[in-house]
């Protein structure tokens, strides 16, 4: 199973905004202000990133940004989760903790027990997370964990996001939802849709994807998607993420964003 990084697909084939006021791109803060970002989640109203260096800083919707906690203080994060006001992360196989209002970090669980997470996100509370075998698990903000479904269900998956209470994934080229209470799951939209998508990021009832050919889609909870400005638009971005109905990109160190 392939590690689920949305910064290194885009990044192995690029993309780049072109015509950015016919697609109503606007630029966030100063040009070049995120050359070093290197992951990048959104929480309460603010977008939380790493640098190459390990720093993480917080950006506000006008582009200001400050640094929070100790230069480097990241700089072994591996997985990065926005959840319940905290920055959740996996270090060297160890699940972490980070208040940003305070600056101040706890270790969750024991040492050492998420060194085989590929993917993760919150949802509800909880964490749900896809070892290298493709077993799914949940873990409370406590650090207790369990199973979730069979041994190695999620083998195939090589995209996972949450929204509206469910796990969202992309196996085998086509879009499943998987509700947690039931442990059932169902296709979404027709098979192979997904086959040529490298990069998914979900926000309030929208997935934002972008296809190997550099064109932005969004879908809805039915599987019902729409092109998002012309084909090919997209060719230099490195980082997305979503936020309030708005789709943020870097491109060439710059942050720019679009309600499409």
């Amino acid at each position: 199973m392939k590690r689920i990084n949305v910064s290194l697909f885009l990044a192995l084939i690029g993309f780049s905004i072109q015509q950015v006021n016919a697609q109503a791109w606007e630029q966030v803060g100063k040009k070049g202000d995120w050359a070093t970002t290197v992951e990048v989640v959104a929480l309460n109203g603010h977008l939380y990133s790493i640098e190459k260096d390990g720093s993480l800083f917080e950006t506000d919707e006008d582009g200001t940004y400050e640094q929070i906690g100790k230069k480097g203080s990241f700089d072994n994060a591996e997985i990065l989760v926005a959840m319940d006001g905290a920055i959740w992360t996996v270090e060297d196989g160890s699940l972490y903790s980070t208040n940003p209002a305070s600056a101040t970090w706890r270790q969750v669980g024991q040492t050492g027990e998420w060194k085989n997470t590929e993917a993760m996100v919150s949802l509800n509370g909880k964490l749900y997370s896809i070892e290298t075998n493709g077993t799914l698990y949940e873990t409370a903000k406590d650090g207790s964990w369990k199973q979730i479904g069979g041994k190695g269900e999620f083998t195939d998956a090589t995209m996972l996001e949450s929204m509206g209470g469910f796990l969202w994934t992309v196996e085998n080229g086509t879009l499943y939802k998987t509700s947690i209470r039931s442990m059932s799951w169902e296709q979404v939209g027709k098979k192979g849709e997904w086959e040529n998508t490298v990069a998914m990021v979900a926000d309030q009832s929208t997935l934002w994807s972008v296809e190997k050919n550099g064109t932005l889609f969004r879908t809805d909870v039915n599987g019902d998607s729409e092109q998002v400005g012309k084909k090919g638009l997209l060719s230099d971005v490195t980082l997305i993420v979503a936020m309030n109905g708005m789709l943020y990109v870097v491109e060439n160190g710059t942050l720019y964003r679009t309600k499409g």
